[in-house]
């Protein structure tokens, strides 16, 4: 009996060599063996769904996050084409440099992290502003950098439970290695006079296939 290789993926395990070696103890009454297998199938399918819970729930995450950031951006932007509506569509106007010394792109074209910073400086600077109509930009840019950190904290949280979601399952990928060669020790103790009836109990592993070379030839 040869395993699969060793980066054969979950589902390949699992839905592949698994359930062939599952389905042959059943189909020849091996109730114990059958039963000690099932369960190690049973563990890898619960590692394997929850990484997919987990990776799912990381994607969404990002597009939420990705969402408030353009939230985010937008507000700024709005923000930025007021101060302009005021100073004739000047960027070099001390009211434009007060808050955008150095340019609207500084501010929302820089890292998720940096963007809150900025926008803590912002509105830091809008609690001091007299213009009415500007302060009334605080209450919107407030409310977007606080739900840009919000969603940017989840993403954070959904990648680590993915990455620990993976770890666990690369972990149970050697245990259902185990139970499988498992198997094998005990088919060959009760075959042992025909160990070779053993392998017919495994799928025979693929060969991966070499990489064409070109030799010169069409």
């Amino acid at each position: 009996m040869r395993l699969p290789v060793r980066d054969s993926s979950g589902e390949t395990l699992h839905a592949t060599y698994g359930v062939y070696h599952l389905t042959r103890l059943q189909a020849d009454q091996k109730k114990d063996l059958a039963a000690a297998f099932a369960k190690a199938q049973e563990r890898l399918k619960e590692r394997m769904d929850a990484f997919e819970a987990a990776r799912l729930a990381a994607m969404r995450a990002m597009a939420e996050r990705d969402g408030a950031d353009e939230a985010f951006d937008n507000a700024v932007r709005a923000f930025s084409l007021a101060i302009r509506a005021e100073t004739g569509n000047s960027i070099k106007s001390p009211l434009y440099t007060k808050y955008f010394g150095d340019g609207l792109t500084a501010v929302i074209g820089v890292s998720l992290e940096t963007e809150l910073q900025k926008a803590s400086v912002l509105l830091s600077k809008l609690a001091e502003e007299e213009d009415e109509d500007l302060k009334a930009h605080a209450g919107p840019l407030a409310a977007a950098a606080d739900a840009l950190a919000k969603a940017l904290d989840a993403h954070k949280k959904a990648m680590d439970a993915q990455a620990q979601a993976w770890a666990l399952l690369q972990t149970e990928k050697v245990n259902w290695a185990d139970a499988y060669k498992r198997s094998y020790r005990e088919l060959t103790r009760i075959y042992y006079k025909e160990p070779k009836r053993a392998d017919a109990y495994f799928k025979s592993p693929l060969k991966k296939k070499k990489p064409k070379t070109d030799n010169g030839n069409k």
